[in-house]
């Protein structure tokens, strides 16, 4: 008589796998739950790549059976849409994450083990998600027992994250390493911070860079007395001027500030909703006060308002001196253009404006900050009014 082949029921299959993921060891398992070997090495392997689905008996139907019912039929129907339905749920997973499916390893890695937590196949997941079976298990493993290196860099990670918040996303690697430096007196290598940024997501808010078109013509005029020599030697030696708009909510600002070469330090600024002779005038008159002028050196481009007569009497009265960008070439004023560029990139440009004394408010506030609290590097890691208490 012919020997009827055993069957296993799926729960008795589950039990097997978690007995085995357990234990690790197939002989073990096999004499507990007094089965065959090989019957647990294949459930274990039809439960890494198809799940619960795969441990379902996959027997042929019986002969003698020459037609599929019609209610086994709609059974299948309605697995294969729960199928495709659960994969595109798990592309839908991977790809609301910034980036999609083209993302390093240790951020697919967070998302596989959640998933896999809802009984969905960790090799499924892998293979959706593009990276190996083989480095998940290591990230597990790294993650239940971090070395030293480790806690060291998510210590460090939170610090950067504060830094990051505090200051609104505008500091670089190299700024928060100073500030790592400054604040906590952490000595690390820029590199490394620009590492754990990476890892982190993080990256600063970039200016968008100015296109050159190339040089113009050289025509230089006589009172053009800086010559892009944009280093001092002392305090209110060499200034520098400009005017730029403000615009928001359907409505324009101008802002005309003035900025000394030796620490970088804006003086002394004005806004305005008229780009007159008023403005520029009112912003000298606010920088000369209270400071010894004498012989300073003024620098500005060549607009309508710093060509006028009563700006030129005033630079005359106070024993200053004028000097002009050449016509249409911005560089020559670049280190007021940088400033400029800096306030809009920091500040403006983050925030959506509806009042204009909101806008005043916040460039008051930069400026503020700009000269007491943004260090930099040109300043030996100072901020402007820390490098200007230093000369006096």
């Amino acid at each position: 008589m012919e020997k009827k082949a055993e069957t296993y029921d799926i729960s008795f299959k589950k039990k097997a796998v978690d007995l085995f993921h357990q234990k690790k060891n197939y002989a073990a398992v096999s004499r507990e739950l007094n089965t065959h070997r090989k019957n647990i090495q294949r459930w274990v392997k039809q439960f890494s790549e198809d799940g619960m689905v795969g441990l379902r008996e996959k027997r042929g139907r019986k002969s003698g059976s020459s037609r599929v019912s019609s209610s086994t039929f709609e059974n299948t129907q309605q697995k294969i849409k729960r199928l495709e339905a659960e994969n595109e749920l798990l592309k839908i997973a991977f790809k609301d994450v910034k980036g999609g499916m083209n993302l390093k390893p240790s951020i697919l890695f967070p998302i596989i083990n959640d998933l896999s937590k809802q009984a969905h196949s960790i090799q499924l997941l892998c293979h959706l998600a593009k990276v190996s079976r083989s480095g998940y298990y290591k990230w597990i493993k790294r993650k239940a027992l971090p070395s030293e290196k480790q806690i060291e860099d998510e210590k460090l990670k939170q610090k950067i994250i504060e830094c990051h918040q505090k200051y609104k996303g505008i500091y670089g690697y190299r700024r928060i390493q100073i500030w790592l430096k400054r604040t906590y007196d952490i000595h690390i290598n820029h590199k490394k911070v620009q590492r754990l940024l990476s890892e982190l997501g993080i990256k600063a808010i970039i200016r968008k860079k100015r296109i050159y078109y190339g040089k113009k013509e050289p025509y230089l005029i006589s009172n053009n007395y800086l010559n892009r020599s944009f280093y001092a030697s002392r305090p209110n030696e060499k200034w520098v001027t400009d005017i730029t708009y403000l615009i928001f909510n359907g409505q324009k600002l101008y802002l005309s500030a003035i900025k000394d070469l030796y620490n970088n330090e804006v003086v002394a600024y004005q806004i305005s909703r008229r780009n007159d002779y008023k403005l520029v005038l009112d912003t000298l008159k606010k920088a000369i006060k209270g400071r010894n002028v004498k012989g300073l050196l003024l620098h500005s481009d060549q607009g309508y308002q710093y060509t006028s007569h009563n700006y030129n009497q005033l630079l005359t009265r106070n024993k200053m001196k004028a000097s002009m960008s050449r016509k249409g070439n911005c560089w020559d004023n670049a280190s007021m253009e940088n400033f400029f560029s800096h306030l809009k990139t920091e500040c403006f440009n983050l925030h959506t404006f509806k009042t204009s004394q909101e806008v005043r408010r916040a460039i008051k506030d930069y400026i503020h900050f700009y000269n007491h609290e943004r260090f930099q590097t040109k300043l030996n890691n100072l901020t402007p009014i820390e490098y200007r208490s230093q000369a006096s």
